[in-house]
C-alpha cells in the first residue's frame, strides 16, 4: 500500500478557506523557491518584499508569481498566487497575501492535524546543532537546514511528516517579537532555549532584551507545556514547568573521558544516569547534547533512545567541518560568529590533542554587536591561552589584533573581500590545526574556506 500524500490540492484549498471545487491531486512537497520545485510540488509564490511586518536580508525586486511558469515546468501541480496568472494550466489557489493567507494558513492546518509532541527551540548560538541532535531521535521530523524564520518555520510545518514520532522546529529572529509569533504558529508542547548570548545587540539593545526575546518562545506553549532552559537563564514570564540543563541542573554532565576526537560522556537526565558518545567531542557540543536530552525527556520520549544515536551526529557545513589540505587540518566554522560561539570554537581548538604542529585561529569580525563591539572583540584576548597563532580579519578584529603578544599575531587584514587565501596558506605548516571563525559575511558568503583549501593543496 502506498503512503498517503502529504496534502491534496483540495485539502490545501480547504486550509486556505477557498470556495469552489478542487482536485484530489497529491502534493508531496511545499516550497517557495521555484528552483527547488520537483514533480508533485506545491509552489508558494511569496512577495519579494516580506509582508506581515517581517524583515529579510534576502528581499528581492521580483515576486514569486513571476516564476510561476518555471515552477510549472519543473513539475508543480498547484501554486498559491496573489492573482490568476495567464498561461499557467495547473491549479491556482488565489489568496490576498501569499505569506500570511497562504503559507501560514497551510502551516496552521499542518500543525493542527499532528497530535504528537512538538519541540520548538531557539538560542543565541548552537540552536541548529541542538536541533540536529534532537533530530537523531527515531522517526523524528526536523526543520531542514536553518529554516528558522518567517518563511522557514511555516515551510517546516507544511512539509512535516504527520506520522513522525516528534517534530523539531527551530526558530530564529531578525527583530523583536518574531520568536513569539513563530511560537504561536508552531504551538510547541516543549520550548527549549539553548542559551542567551550577546547577539543582535544593534537591534535589541542589550542582553536583557535578548533574554526576553528568546524566552518568548514560551508564548506558544499550552498551560501544561514545558520550558527547557540552560542553567542561569531566568524566565519570569512563564508560570509553568521548567527543566534545566547544564551545571548543577536536572540534566547535567557527570563526567567525560576523551578518546581521540571522541568523548565518552556520563550524564544525569532527571535522575536517570545514561552514557553516550560524541564525535567530535567539544564543550559546546556537550552542552547542545544535554539540551537535546532535556528536550526529549520533557516531550515524554525515551532519552536513552536518543543517547544511542548522539555519537552518529556529526557537524554541519560551516559549523566545524574538518578536512585535510596541504598537511594541515582545516576546521570550517565560518557559518556564523558571536562572542559565545567564538569562545566555544577557541575552547574546542585548545582541547584538541596535538602531536605536532600549531593551533591556529583565523578570526573575522563579529557583527551586529552595537556600541560594545570593540569591547567584545578585545575580550577574546583572554581566551587565547593555548592558541599558538591568530590571524585577524575585519576592522573590528583590529581591536583584538592590537592586544596580541609578540609571536602570536600572524597578521591583520581589514577587508575580507580582498583577503587572498594564498596569503594565509603561506603562513601555515604541515601538522597545523586551523579554525576559521567569524560572522557569516566575513568568510562564508565569499567561500573563503574552499578557496583556502585549494591554495593549501596547490602549495603542497
Amino acid at each position: 500500500m502506498s503512503a498517503a500524500p502529504l496534502w491534496t490540492i483540495a485539502e490545501v484549498a480547504r486550509a486556505l478557506s477557498l470556495p469552489g471545487t478542487f482536485p484530489e491531486t497529491s502534493i508531496d512537497f511545499v516550497t517557495q523557491d521555484s528552483r527547488l520545485v520537483k514533480p508533485g510540488s506545491l509552489f508558494v509564490a511569496l512577495s519579494g518584499t516580506p509582508s506581515g511586518g517581517f524583515v529579510s536580508s534576502f528581499a528581492s525586486a521580483r515576486d514569486g508569481w513571476q516564476f510561476a511558469a518555471n515552477a510549472e515546468a519543473a513539475g508543480a501541480v498547484a501554486m498559491i498566487v496573489p492573482h490568476r496568472i495567464e498561461g499557467v494550466s495547473v491549479s491556482q489557489l488565489v489568496v490576498k497575501d501569499t505569506l500570511l493567507d497562504g503559507l501560514w494558513a497551510l502551516a496552521r492546518a499542518g500543525r493542527a492535524r499532528f497530535k504528537g509532541p512538538v519541540i520548538g527551540l531557539t538560542g543565541s548560538a548552537g540552536k541548529t546543532s541542538t536541533k540536529e541532535f534532537i533530530a537523531a531521535y527515531p522517526q523524528s521530523y526536523a526543520s531542514p537546514s536553518s529554516f528558522n524564520n518567517f518563511w522557514g518555520v511555516p515551510l517546516t510545518l507544511c512539509n512535516a511528516n504527520p506520522e513522525a514520532s516528534v517534530w523539531v522546529v527551530e526558530m530564529g529572529m531578525n527583530q523583536a517579537g518574531e520568536i513569539s509569533r513563530l511560537s504561536d504558529l508552531t504551538k510547541p508542547t516543549v520550548a527549549t532555549v539553548v542559551n542567551v548570548q550577546p547577539v543582535h545587540l544593534e537591534k535589541l539593545g542589550g542582553l536583557e532584551a535578548i533574554r526576553h526575546e528568546k524566552v518568548s518562545i514560551a508564548r506558544g506553549l499550552p498551560k501544561d507545556g514545558i520550558l527547557v532552559l540552560a542553567a542561569g537563564i531566568d524566565a519570569p514570564e512563564w508560570n509553568g514547568k521548567i527543566i534545566r540543563f547544564g551545571q548543577a541542573s536536572e540534566v547535567r554532565e557527570l563526567k567525560h573521558i576523551s578518546t581521540g576526537e571522541s568523548w565518552q560522556v556520563e550524564a544525569d537526565v532527571c535522575g536517570r544516569q545514561i552514557t553516550f558518545t560524541l564525535t567530535p567531542g567539544a564543550p559546546h557540543r556537550l552542552q547542545n547534547a544535554l539540551a537535546a536530552l532535556a528536550s526529549v525527556h520533557a516531550a515524554g520520549l525515551d532519552e536513552v533512545a536518543l543517547a544511542r544515536k548522539l555519537g552518529n551526529v556529526g557537524v554541519m557545513s560551516g559549523r566545524g567541518v574538518e578536512q585535510s589540505a596541504g598537511g594541515a587540518i582545516l576546521i570550517d566554522d565560518s557559518f556564523n560568529g558571536n562572542p559565545a560561539s567564538m569562545v566555544a570554537a577557541l575552547d574546542s581548538l585548545k582541547a584538541r590533542p596535538m602531536s605536532n604542529g600549531r593551533r591556529i585561529a583565523i578570526l573575522g569580525d563579529m557583527l551586529e554587536l552595537g556600541l560594545e563591539s570593540p569591547a567584545y572583540h578585545q575580550a577574546l584576548a583572554k581566551h587565547l591561552s593555548g592558541i599558538d597563532g591568530v590571524y585577524c580579519v575585519g576592522p573590528l578584529m583590529r581591536h583584538l589584533y592590537e592586544l596580541l603578544p609578540d609571536g602570536k599575531g600572524l597578521g591583520w587584514h581589514e577587508d575580507p573581500a580582498t583577503l587572498q587565501p594564498v596569503e594565509i596558506a603561506a603562513l601555515l605548516r604541515g601538522g597545523d590545526v586551523v579554525v576559521v571563525k567569524g560572522s557569516k559575511k566575513m568568510f562564508w558568503v565569499n567561500k573563503f574556506v574552499p578557496r583556502l583549501v585549494a591554495a593549501l593543496q596547490a602549495k603542497a
